[in-house]
């Protein structure tokens, strides 16, 4: 049964904002660049050793680079890229710096990085407009560490995971309108409840546009709880982890920031969050939006706590977030998340 009417939790929108200040600053203080791709970004840095050098060349001739598939796959329906390499924050600041990863593209092999990992970041160089399926769904990707997609609906859009900021996410709904026509966004949809999947939403949704009922914004049960005690309450350790994990306080550089595997980086801009209107309870519900069929999953305890698979019968399209792809993402939660079943 779909609950129209969740209870609305007061504490999660008062300690977001000790959250949006965290995420800013984190964020934001990864980007800077190192000028010299081949020199070290500090004085005590050194080069790799010639055993790590030897390592990563074994590792190159071990494993299938040959095989560029992925490549071909990544840029299939490509539609255009924006003429900017750079989005601002509402402070003032740097929200996202896709430019600052371009001397990934230069056609040369570092030592001091890993040759998976960095075949996985020139992978995810991939920035702009995206057709999925023609006429139908799209993906704005390169913006965020996740990426935003957008399924054509009878009047507008029906758009999921709308990043982690709002600045990005607003850029995003932009670029996407100048290339296929002004649609105005008829519901969001939170696949599941990590930040970088919802915390962009005031950037495509207004909440007097949600409250009104004009646009639905649809989760699986459990979003609110696990969203707050994810990102709220254990909202510091998971930051304190991730800058381990993924060095993201480090400048951009084959010596420091490279990737975050799923995604180039976070967004450092302002993440908030718009309780959801439509919640997914049963193990599998259907809803019709805007004239758009969709078959909801719920999947909990997969990549998230609370998560959700979405299919498209009548597109013969299915959208899994990234509970399928995450197994160690699960497992191995330096980040502060819960850590999950691996089965």
């Amino acid at each position: 049964m779909i609950n129209k009417n969740p209870c609305k939790i007061s504490l999660p929108m008062a300690a977001l904002s000790l959250l949006i200040s965290s995420v800013s600053w984190a964020a934001g203080g990864g980007g800077v660049v190192a000028s010299d791709p081949g020199k070290h970004f500090h004085p005590k840095g050194k080069l790799p050793s010639e055993y790590t050098i030897d390592a990563q060349a074994r590792q190159r001739a071990m494993l299938p680079f040959d095989d560029e598939r992925d490549f071909e796959e990544a840029s299939r329906g490509f539609i255009a890229a924006p003429d900017y390499k750079q989005i601002m924050a509402e402070a003032g600041h740097v929200a996202w710096d896709i430019g600052s990863y371009e001397w990934l593209l230069q056609g040369k092999d570092f030592d001091s990085i890993h040759p998976s990992l960095q075949r996985q970041a020139i992978l995810n160089m991939g920035y702009g407009l995206y057709e999925v399926l023609p006429d139908k769904i799209y993906q704005v990707r390169g913006y965020d560490l996740a990426n935003i997609s957008f399924i054509k609906g009878d009047t507008g859009w029906i758009v999921f995971d709308p990043l982690t900021a709002k600045e990005t996410a607003a850029a995003a709904l932009e670029f996407i309108n100048s290339k296929l026509g002004e649609h105005p966004v008829v519901a969001v949809v939170y696949s599941h409840s990590h930040a970088d999947h919802f915390g962009g939403v005031r950037g495509v949704a207004d909440e007097a546009d949600v409250n009104s009922g004009k646009v639905k914004i649809i989760a699986p049960t459990g979003f609110m709880d696990h969203a707050v005690a994810e990102n709220v309450y254990a909202g510091n350790a998971m930051n304190r982890r991730l800058f381990f994990q993924y060095g993201v306080l480090l400048p951009r550089s084959p010596f420091g920031h490279v990737d975050q595997s799923i995604g180039k980086n976070v967004a450092a801009g302002n993440l908030g969050l718009i309780p959801p209107t439509v919640i997914i309870e049963k193990d599998i519900e259907e809803l019709t939006v805007d004239g758009v069929k969709m078959m909801f999953q719920n999947t909990p305890g997969t990549e998230a706590p609370a998560e959700m698979n979405t299919y498209f019968p009548d597109m013969k399209a299915f959208w899994a977030a990234e509970n399928i792809t995450g197994t160690i993402h699960n497992i191995y939660t330096l980040r502060g998340a819960l850590v999950r079943d691996a089965l």
